[in-house]
């Protein structure tokens, strides 16, 4: 009866042991693949979030050099204002568009964008050199490059608002 009696014990203990591994054995492969999907989709917020950045920044970065551009052309009297309005209608959509893609991270609309304000003001002021024909027109120069100036410590410090709160909502170190 010993050998028997072992016999249960051991089929017993063999059930027991089978069934706990049954389900101990995908409830552990379960856990491992959530917390790989979690990982992929950290992952990929991350890099959405830097392609937001990157996308927002060369935007600005396109307007300031249109900018740039045409404080030339209006220096040198060869500023098509026509044109100028039209690319800065194309620049300005593109970075309010950019900067909307950017509202998860807390960050304002473009009208409350200090850099926003600032190619804004520069705009007009080189509008306004490519219109004065007088005597003013060094004053206006200088005070279009002035606003150029504005725009890049601006565009600098609105980038790296955007770094610190993208750093934040992603676990990131993306400081400069």
């Amino acid at each position: 009866m010993d050998t028997a009696l072992l016999g249960v014990l051991c089929g017993a203990g063999g059930t027991v042991l089978g069934s706990v591994l049954t389900y101990l054995g995908p409830l552990h492969l379960e856990r491992r693949r959530e917390r790989r999907e979690n990982t992929v989709r950290g992952e990929d917020r991350a890099a959405y979030g830097i392609a937001c950045y990157v996308n927002a920044r060369a935007a600005a970065d396109r307007w300031l050099d249109l900018l740039r551009r045409a404080h030339q052309a209006a220096r040198e009297d060869s500023l098509d204002v026509q044109q100028f309005d039209k690319d800065v209608a194309d620049c300005s959509d593109e970075l309010r568009l950019r900067t909307a893609e950017l509202t998860y991270l807390g960050m304002g609309e473009p009208q409350t964008n200090s850099a926003f304000a600032a190619f804004r003001q520069a705009t007009e002021k080189i509008r306004r050199l490519a219109a004065d024909d007088g005597v003013d027109a060094e004053a206006a120069g200088s005070r279009a490059l002035e606003a150029l100036e504005i725009c890049v410590a601006e565009r600098t410090r609105w980038a790296g608002h955007i770094l610190v709160r993208l750093s934040a909502h992603t676990g990131l170190e993306l400081l400069p």
